[in-house]
């Protein structure tokens, strides 16, 4: 059961629904997309109420589609399934062509107009899928489990194809995935369900940037920061610094510590046997001490630190 108290999606903006199985994450989903219908409480899409009034479901309806976990594609060529949406919507053949053209090409399905759509692989339905949702040009596209059942290579390309379908389009995605590392790399804001409730992941100090390879191994660079992590390929990459992996100090220490980032504490919360920090080391951190280390080393708000952070502990995604 949902205990959801608000929620609200922006526009253009990626989002993941995440969580484990009775986690509440395909409730909501459904809820989402209409499959559903809650027992209470209130639905809007651009301000038009959807539930418990249905004014605004046909308005929704137009302006979203949904990609299925194993899409049901038609015994027919790729590009009749991809044009379907446009031929019901009267659009003529003319316009509809070049729609199917562009849609195969941003999902790198080029060339594959007369291959009949029954006899691709896993990877290759689903980008047909995704490819005729992009087709009716909707402003959001719900993606339920779109790697569920396909390998690694073709889960990274489709979500390569997600980006640039958000960045390209400005499309606003929304997408369940039972992959921890896919709902970080992937998503802008992702919605971590236990119970039913939305709660804040355990998951802190998530930073998007680049890998490169240095002199002194693999290094994460965006704008603000430059960490030394492990056993990560050069390129695009996410990476999150869980809060037990910090040691905090007021002076550089001597250890085989690769990162060590000097930054001063903005927000302090005592929580008893622990305080929890915010510290502004280019970017925003949140570290966790004891409350004994807390008073030996005499922290206070705009004092400087040191946050120690070996490199094997960042994960990378």
């Amino acid at each position: 059961m949902l205990s959801i108290s608000s929620l609200t999606f922006n526009s253009s903006e990626i989002y993941c629904l995440y969580g484990s199985n009775g986690s509440g994450k395909s409730t909501l989903f459904e809820i989402l997309t209409l499959l559903k219908k809650p027992t209470r409480g209130e639905i809007f899409f651009k301000g038009l109420e959807v539930f418990p009034d249905c004014k605004g479901v046909s308005f929704l309806r137009m302006h979203v589609t949904l990609v299925h976990q194993n899409p049901l594609l038609f015994d027919t060529t790729v590009e009749k399934n991809v044009e379907y949406g446009l031929k019901i919507r009267k659009v003529p053949r003319k316009e509809r062509k070049l729609r199917v053209n562009e849609c195969l090409k941003t999902v790198g399905l080029e060339g594959f107009q007369r291959r009949n759509a029954r006899e691709l692989s896993g990877g290759e339905a689903q980008r047909v899928a995704i490819a005729r949702a992009l087709a009716i040009d909707p402003e959001v596209i719900f993606l339920d489990e779109f790697s569920a059942n396909i390998d690694y290579k073709n889960r990274l390309i489709i979500e390569n194809i997600i980006k640039s379908i958000n960045k390209e389009f400005g499309k606003t995605i929304v997408f369940t995935t039972h992959y921890r590392d896919q709902a970080y790399r992937l998503s802008d804001n992702v919605i971590h369900l236990f119970n039913g409730v939305p709660v804040t992941s355990l998951t802190k100090n998530i930073f998007r940037g680049m890998i490169k390879k240095t002199a002194q191994g693999n290094v994460f660079e965006n704008s603000k920061i430059s960490l030394v992590v492990t056993a990560a390929e050069p390129g695009e990459a996410t990476i999150a610094v869980p809060l037990n992996v910090i040691t905090v100090s007021r002076g550089l220490l001597e250890s085989s510590i690769r990162n060590c980032l000097k930054g001063r504490i903005l927000h302090i919360t005592d929580n008893g046997k622990s305080v929890d920090l915010k510290v502004l080391s280019g970017e925003f951190f949140e570290a966790v001490i004891t409350k004994e280390s807390f008073q030996n080393m005499k922290l206070e708000p705009g004092a400087e630190v040191y946050l120690n952070i070996k490199a094997s502990s960042i994960e990378v995604f």
